[in-house]
C-alpha cells in the first residue's frame, strides 16, 4: 500500500464530531428508538425515526440509565403529539413552514416579483387566523377533516366574515402547504373544501350621483369633520361616524379630516383615466405625457400593477385636471419636477397620502348617503375606477372589450364578470334596434 492510499484510508476512518457513536436500542421499544453519544457532546442523545422524519433531542445527562428513562418519555411525548395531530419535529410544524415561506416572500419583494402590500397582508392574515389554528400541527397531518373544521370556525366567526375573506384564508393555508410540499415535508396536498363565492358586481356611480360627488367635494373644501366612535346602551363602542367639526362632544374623537381641493380633482381624474386608487399614490410627473393631435389625452406609463405594464390612455377631461393639479402644486410651493408626485407631493409617505384621500372620500359619501349602491353594493374610492369602466360600456360607441380591458389593466374576463354583467339590454337599445345598411336597402 502506498503512502497516499494509507493517508486516504486513515482519513476515511476519522469520524465527524457529530457522527453518532455507542448506539444503544431502548429495551422493549421500537428498534428505531435509540440513545447514542457524540464526540461533540458529553451527554447522551435520543433519536427516533417517524413518518420519514428524524426526531432527536439531548438527554442532558451523562448517565446511561437516566438517558434510557428520558428516551422513554421522549417516545411517549412523540406518540401523544402524533395522536393530537401536532408536529413531531420543528421542521415540519405549520408555523415554521409559514415563517420560512414569509422569508421567501420577502426575497420576492426585493426582486420586485410581488409588492410589499402583498407580503404585509399575508403576514397579517397568517397571524390573525391561520397560525392560531394550525400553528403547532405537522403539515403532513393536515387533511380534509382539519380543513373542513377550520372552515366551520371561520363560518361562525363574529363579526361575520364575507365569503371572499373566508376563501382568502383557505387559499393562504393552501399556499403554506404548497410551500411545505416544495420543501419535501409532505408527499401530497390534501383536498380542500370549496367555498362558493358569487361574482359581486362592482359598485359604481350613476351620472347623477357622480355630479353630486364632485360638486359636494368642491363645496366642502376647507371644511373639517370629526370621526367619532359612539357607545351603545351597554357601553360598547360602535362603528365610527363622521360629524361636522365642533358640532358634538358625543363618543370618542378618533381623528379630524379636512376636505382639500385634491379630492374633487381625484374624483374627476379617476373617472376619466381608468387608474386604480393605488396608482394615484405612485403617480409622478415622469409617468405623464400630454398628447395633443387628432385626440387630446394623457398617456400614463405607470409602474407595473397586478402584472400589467401597458400604458394607459385617458379621456380628454383628465388632461384638464392634470394641468389644474400641476398649477395648484406649483402655487403651493410644492415640486412639479419629473420625480415629484401629482397628488399630495408634500407627503413623503405615499400610503398616508392615499389614506388622506380615502378618508375625505368617505366623508363625502356619508354626507350624500351614497355609501351603498341600489343593490346594496358597498362603495369605496375604488368605485370611481369602476364608474370609469362602466361609463365606457354604457356610453362609449363601438367599445371593443379587449382594448378596454388592456387600457384598464385588467382582463376581458374581469370586464365580463364584474362590469358587463350589470348592463341591461335597455342600456344599449340603440345598438339592439340598429340595422345594417345593406339589409335596409334590400327591404
Amino acid at each position: 500500500m502506498t503512502a497516499d492510499s494509507e493517508q486516504k484510508t486513515s482519513a476515511s476512518k476519522v469520524r465527524h464530531r457529530t457522527t453518532p457513536v455507542q448506539l444503544t436500542h431502548v429495551p422493549n421499544y421500537p428498534q428505531k428508538l435509540v440513545i447514542y453519544r457524540l464526540e461533540a457532546s458529553s451527554y447522551w442523545w435520543v433519536r427516533y425515526y417517524i413518518d420519514g422524519k428524524i426526531a432527536r433531542r439531548s438527554t442532558k445527562t451523562e448517565k446511561k440509565g437516566e438517558a434510557i428513562a428520558f428516551a422513554k418519555q421522549f417516545y411517549d411525548e412523540i406518540m401523544l403529539r402524533r395522536a393530537s395531530g401536532l408536529a413531531v419535529t420543528t421542521q415540519s410544524r405549520f408555523d415554521i413552514c409559514a415563517t420560512n415561506m414569509l422569508v421567501a416572500m420577502k426575497a420576492q419583494v426585493a426582486r420586485g416579483e410581488i409588492t410589499e402590500a402583498t407580503y404585509t397582508i399575508t403576514d397579517y392574515r397568517l397571524k390573525a387566523s391561520v397560525l392560531p389554528y394550525f400553528g403547532a400541527r405537522d403539515v403532513a397531518d393536515i387533511h380534509y377533516e382539519q380543513l373542513e373544521s377550520y372552515l366551520g370556525e371561520l363560518s361562525h366567526q363574529v363579526p361575520k366574515l364575507s365569503l371572499s375573506t373566508i376563501q382568502s384564508y383557505l387559499k393562504l393555508v393552501r399556499k403554506v402547504l404548497n410551500y411545505a410540499y416544495k420543501r419535501r415535508l409532505l408527499q401530497n396536498i390534501p383536498h380542500f373544501p370549496t367555498v362558493a363565492v358569487p361574482d359581486n358586481a362592482r359598485g359604481y356611480f350613476t351620472t347623477v350621483e357622480y355630479r353630486k360627488l364632485w360638486s359636494r367635494a368642491r363645496a366642502l373644501i376647507g371644511s373639517r369633520f370629526e370621526y367619532r366612535k359612539l357607545k351603545d346602551k351597554d357601553g360598547n363602542e360602535q362603528l365610527g361616524q363622521y360629524f361636522a367639526a365642533n358640532t358634538t362632544t358625543e363618543g370618542r374623537k378618533v381623528r379630524v379630516v379636512e376636505i382639500t381641493p385634491e379630492l374633487a380633482e381625484l374624483i374627476i381624474f379617476v373617472v376619466n383615466s381608468y387608474v386604480r386608487p393605488t396608482d394615484i399614490k405612485n403617480l409622478q410627473h415622469k409617468h405623464v405625457e400630454i398628447i395633443r393631435n387628432e385626440h387630446t389625452y394623457l398617456r400614463l406609463t405607470l409602474p407595473v400593477s397586478k402584472k400589467h405594464d401597458l400604458p394607459i390612455v385617458t379621456l380628454q377631461q383628465a388632461v384638464t385636471v392634470y394641468e389644474r393639479l400641476t398649477a395648484h402644486n406649483k402655487a403651493m410651493g410644492w415640486g412639479v419636477g419629473a420625480d415629484d408626485y401629482v397628488f399630495f407631493p408634500n407627503y413623503e409617505k405615499r400610503d398616508y397620502a392615499l389614506k388622506q384621500l380615502q378618508r375625505q372620500f368617505d366623508v363625502v359619501l356619508a354626507e350624500l348617503g351614497l355609501g351603498q349602491g341600489a343593490k346594496g353594493a358597498e362603495r369605496t374610492i375604488y368605485s370611481l375606477r369602476h364608474t370609469c369602466i362602466m361609463y365606457r360600456l354604457m356610453y362609449g360607441e363601438k367599445v371593443d372589450v379587449i382594448t378596454l380591458a388592456r387600457n384598464a389593466r385588467t382582463s376581458p374576463e374581469m370586464i365580463d364578470r364584474f362590469y358587463a354583467s350589470q348592463l341591461k339590454a335597455e342600456d344599449n337599445i340603440e345598438m339592439l334596434q340598429s340595422k345594417r345598411r345593406g339589409k335596409d336597402k334590400k327591404n
